[in-house]
């Protein structure tokens, strides 16, 4: 007989242990309650990418042992000199057993990409996420909430927007590879301008009928969780049977629409480790984290650190998914926070 053993999140390994017990004790209305419920969570539960630049990151996640752990990269840290690069980084992510999302790579923009465009066209970036071997690709969109700051029209940044992913759907559709591309929306500060863009999508042919999942862009920056909940529900009720994932949500706002999102990414797990050495701690009664600094938090070495936090982040996502057993608050609490862009460091 052979033993295959695994490591469980605690959260996880309490709630089998709990329904062992229940099932123990002959109460079999109780245990089949139990198991709907969890059921329901797990099919309501948006899906969670892992994001992070570096082979740091990556290895962090593959050292927990946890398995599957969805993963993004961004295709920015692989445009060197001029080109895409190859990496090692593509088959230890494979390597994490769960779906890989190639984000156009809109980070990049705070210091390495200069102007108001990509240096890298629609072409190059698809051949490179398909060589990297992902399950789903972003379309090219460029990040108001960095851009236009600078002094990029909102319109303009749309218009842009739009046709780069007109461009790469186009490419993909000759490569038979369509199914893997998600069209990103784009916005600065009120819901109708990812409105608009969708319907610029739509007067190209991009529509919901060919496309069931989509992405919505700067997002992470926005320091309003009210402002959020607006603007992906205006989304969620134009694009009612579509998935739509999220790019680098914050912490402060991710509770608020986990009901009504289908796929989030965020990085924050490494954000605040290589700024001062915090990390995590994810309080359940409040729903929220605590930061906790470290003291000699170099002694512990970053790749401690991100595990830490890693692990956290999957218990709050476990936590948030079975509270979708729940009914929402019809709008959310009105609050004012001082570090709601900090956790999105991700994705425009």
């Amino acid at each position: 007989m052979k033993v295959v053993s695994f490591k469980l999140p605690d959260n996880l390994y309490s709630d089998l242990e709990e329904l062992v017990q229940v099932y123990a004790r002959g109460d079999k209305s109780e245990f089949l309650r139990m198991l709907i419920a969890r059921e329901l969570a797990r099919l309501k539960c948006p899906v969670l990418f892992l994001a992070g630049s570096g082979r740091m990151a990556i290895e962090a996640a593959a050292s927990t042992g946890i398995r599957p752990l969805n993963w993004l990269l961004s295709a920015g840290t692989y445009y060197r000199n001029g080109r895409f690069r190859e990496s090692t980084d593509f088959d230890l992510a494979k390597s994490l057993g769960g779906l890989l999302f190639m984000d156009s790579g809109a980070q990049q923009f705070y210091k390495d990409f200069k102007g108001f465009d990509y240096p890298y066209i629609e072409k190059d970036y698809l051949e490179f996420a398909l060589k990297a071997g992902v399950d789903y690709i972003a379309t090219l969109d460029l990040p108001l909430d960095i851009l236009h700051p600078r002094g990029l029209p909102i319109s303009e940044g749309i218009r842009k927007t739009v046709e780069h992913g007109v461009e790469l759907v186009a490419l993909a559709e000759d490569l038979g590879v369509v199914d893997k591309v998600v069209p990103v929306l784009q916005g600065f500060n009120d819901p109708s301008q990812w409105l608009e863009s969708l319907d610029l999508y739509k007067s190209h042919g991009v529509t919901l009928g060919k496309f069931r999942y989509w992405g919505v862009g700067s997002i992470c920056m926005m320091r309003s969780p009210v402002l959020v909940h607006k603007v992906l529900s205006a989304v969620r009720e134009a694009l009612p049977d579509a998935r739509v994932h999220v790019f680098g949500i914050s912490m402060n706002s991710l509770k608020r629409v986990f009901h009504i999102i289908n796929s989030y990414d965020t990085s924050v797990w490494i954000y605040h480790v290589k700024m001062d050495g915090r990390v995590y701690v994810w309080d359940p009664a409040d729903k929220a984290f605590m930061r906790l600094k470290v003291v000699y938090w170099h002694a512990y070495g970053s790749t401690k650190l991100m595990r830490a936090n890693l692990t956290q982040i999957l218990t709050m996502h476990e936590d948030l998914c079975r509270g979708l057993t729940q009914a929402p608050p019809e709008t959310p609490p009105k609050r004012t926070t001082k570090s709601g862009n900090t956790a999105g460091k991700g994705h425009g």
